[in-house]
């Protein structure tokens, strides 16, 4: 089985102080663009009104829009999430366990699969969910602490930053993570951290 190819982020490549020089820069850089999407007046904002207000109104009996009732915007939000790191990413760990065994997929011992799957393809289908798994519980928590902080009158910097936490783990971390374009899917998490400290940080700072 190959080993895995060098990256520009492996480290240590010169020093020991690059690494986290590195990835302290790569984490205060993203806190101000991603404070600017997630802006009431951002370009996240002019994406993620329109559309999860639409899922509002679909989904709901009434006109709910997230100026109206952002709680149950949020529930929306994490329900998608929900659902993409608990069951269409299993399916993609699932594959790649089938793809990676010559035996194929054996239910009896499912964590078994696991463990002879080094790299390649398969062995990124895995951790890509693993990975997800990993970074749901902060999402949850933040977006927990905003559904019972926010009120109809605050700002909706909180939620499209929610927004782009969602956003950018799945659809930007989830495929740098399986095309192993690992710089970005390492700056895609970084910012997607970024954004679940703007959620908090906006209410903090919100008068309500």
């Amino acid at each position: 089985m190959s080993s895995p190819s060098t990256s520009l982020c492996d480290f240590p490549q010169t020093s020991y102080i690059a690494f986290p020089l590195i990835l302290s820069g790569g984490c205060l850089s993203a806190l101000p663009i991603l404070s600017y999407l997630a802006a009431p007046s951002g370009l996240g904002a002019r994406f993620s009104t329109p559309v999860i207000s639409s899922a509002l109104r679909i989904l709901s009996d009434d006109t709910s829009t997230i100026e109206s009732n952002p709680q149950k915007a949020i529930v929306l939000l994490t329900a998608f999430y929900l659902f993409t790191v608990y069951m269409a990413s299993v399916m993609l760990s699932n594959m790649g366990q089938l793809l990676g065994n010559k035996a194929g997929y054996k239910n009896k011992e499912p964590r078994f699969n696991k463990r002879n799957i080094l790299n390649g393809l398969p062995h990124r289908m895995i951790v890509t969910h693993e990975a997800l798994c990993d970074i749901f519980p902060a999402y949850a928590v933040t977006a927990a602490l905003i559904a019972i902080s926010i009120t109809p009158k605050s700002s909706s910097t909180s939620i499209n930053a929610l927004v782009l936490h969602v956003f950018l783990k799945v659809a930007v971390y989830s495929p740098a993570y399986l095309l192993d374009i690992d710089v970005v899917r390492t700056y895609s998490h970084m910012c997607a951290v970024a954004a679940l400290l703007i959620a908090l940080w906006a209410i903090v700072t919100e008068e309500t």
